[in-house]
């Protein structure tokens, strides 16, 4: 049985409904190693706290916040001139299935793995992600229930009362203090004799390898790219996304030339215990990036399911013709729109693609776009739809 998870910026809320994408229960033992991931959403930046919770003391945030497992990077696409202004193109590089992180500094690619706890008792948790995805201002939440046997529960296990943190891409991502200030390190045991370290065997394959939170190209702000990435196209299933494995052997110990960063390396195969890096690095921004900056302003009311948006694009080239790309967080029915014409929206409706239109195509250097519309949403939620990716470029 396995985790996964299907959704990512479920709710803003500190808690929801337990969900799980295969049928409970998911069962692990003492001692395992899981897989834990999370869709891009076409963002990078920040981070994510995991913790752990027993079933029964799920509706209490003060529970998550008292029993923290780690803190790990939400991740970036590391590759040159793919993450800007803190968004990339899904997958952005993550990590597919039958693939795990094995080493602690190759923290990057949109996954991570925990080890269950040696002293928790038999029965059913929560395991809870938070994060606040690279510019959004507010904490998301996704939650699996697991079902945990063959501990201990009279061990006890002090652990330090700081968390360790990685260093992550930062992006325009909420503070790292906000997801500290209430998280407390989780008293579990990672030793079946003591404290140990959650990630001291790290290496170990992952009882879920086969998981692959990439999850489905519907979410990409460029599907037709996202299908090319490796082993995008053997996802058949998007509320069971996976790879047929094989045998998948234990990570071998790092080196300075497998491609990884690890070991204390500086960057991928250099710095710490290997050759020096090179004084300069790939720009992070394109040379030939079309837009200096892409405003997105909103006037919405959840209550009426009813959206304004205005879209306004600062040019650095003159362009001859321009396609806009937006990604939400959830449907959204246009029903009018201006300054560009609809080019095509995905069956989801929850990505938009524009184009100028015949008299508005030629952008002179520092000119602007603005596009804008109405549009309606489901009533009922607490909040109103986030813009999760964008784009612009001259076609």
């Amino acid at each position: 049985k396995q985790w996964y998870q299907r959704r990512v910026a479920i709710t803003a809320g500190e808690n929801e409904n337990v969900w799980h994408g295969v049928k409970y229960p998911n069962e692990y033992k003492a001692g395992d190693r899981m897989k834990v991931g999370w869709t891009s959403n076409n963002h990078a930046g920040g981070w994510v706290r995991i913790a752990l919770a027993p079933y029964s003391q799920r509706k209490s945030h003060k529970s998550f916040d008292d029993n923290v497992m780690k803190i790990s990077c939400y991740g970036h696409d590391q590759r040159p001139g793919q993450t800007i202004y803190g968004d990339c193109k899904h997958p952005c590089n993550a990590r597919p299935g039958c693939e795990y992180q094995a080493y602690e500094e190759d923290n990057a690619r949109f996954d991570t793995t925990v080890k269950i706890p040696h002293n928790l008792a038999d029965g059913d948790y929560v395991l809870q992600i938070k994060s606040a995805m690279s510019s959004h201002p507010h904490f998301y939440y996704s939650c699996a229930r697991i079902k945990v046997s063959g501990g201990n529960p009279s061990m006890s296990c002090p652990q330090s009362k700081l968390i360790v943190v990685p260093k992550c891409l930062k992006g325009t991502a909420v503070e790292l203090a906000e997801y500290t200030k209430t998280s407390k390190p989780a008293q579990f045991c990672y030793n079946n004799d003591g404290p140990g370290y959650i990630d001291a065997d790290m290496y170990r394959v992952p009882k879920n390898v086969q998981c692959d939170p990439r999850i489905t190209c519907a979410v990409s702000i460029d599907g037709k790219g996202c299908k090319s990435q490796d082993k995008m196209s053997d996802i058949t299933n998007d509320w069971k996304p996976e790879q047929v494995c094989g045998e998948v052997k234990p990570a071998p110990a790092p080196t300075c030339s497998d491609g990884v960063k690890n070991q204390g390396e500086e960057r991928i195969d250099c710095g710490g215990p290997c050759e020096a890096c090179a004084v300069t690095m790939p720009p992070t921004t394109p040379s030939d990036r079309v837009y200096s900056n892409f405003e997105f302003k909103k006037i919405a009311y959840p209550s009426e399911g009813y959206i304004n948006g205005n879209v306004i694009v600062d040019v650095r080239f003159k362009v001859k013709k321009w396609r806009m790309t937006l990604f939400f967080d959830r449907k959204i029915e246009i029903t009018q729109h201006w300054g560009g014409k609809i080019a095509s929206v995905n069956e989801f409706k929850t990505v938009y693609v524009f184009e100028n239109k015949s008299w508005n195509g030629r952008v002179p250097a520092g000119g602007k776009v603005t596009v804008g519309f109405e549009g309606k949403f489901a009533t009922g939620a607490i909040d109103s739809p986030v813009l999760m990716g964008k784009d612009f470029v001259e076609p």
